[in-house]
């Protein structure tokens, strides 16, 4: 399911999925840390981003993927903007 734009807002609510904790959705906040603030194990986060790929779409290649866009929900919102709106230029070039 594809959807354009992701808010800090559907980001937490997928962590606190993933993690099944609903205290995630009024603990976390735009300036959260996904790693250290939410709580994810590696095994966690894998869920995580693989939720984010088909949920929105994109490809996230764990090898060259960066973890300083963990540093905060934000910074992570912008990163899959980001490569949302590259996909789509990537999809118009093909």
């Amino acid at each position: 399911m594809q959807q354009s734009g992701v808010s800090v807002e559907q980001i937490i609510a997928m962590i606190s999925e993933v993690k099944e904790d609903p205290a995630c959705l009024t603990r976390l906040d735009s300036h959260s840390d996904i790693i250290h603030d939410a709580g994810l194990d590696s095994l966690q986060l894998i869920h995580f981003i693989l939720r984010v790929e088909e949920q929105y779409d994109v490809e996230i290649d764990f090898e060259e993927f960066d973890m300083d866009h963990l540093g905060s929900i934000a910074m992570f919102c912008d990163f899959v903007n980001k490569a949302q709106s590259d996909e789509t230029v990537h999809s118009m070039e093909a």
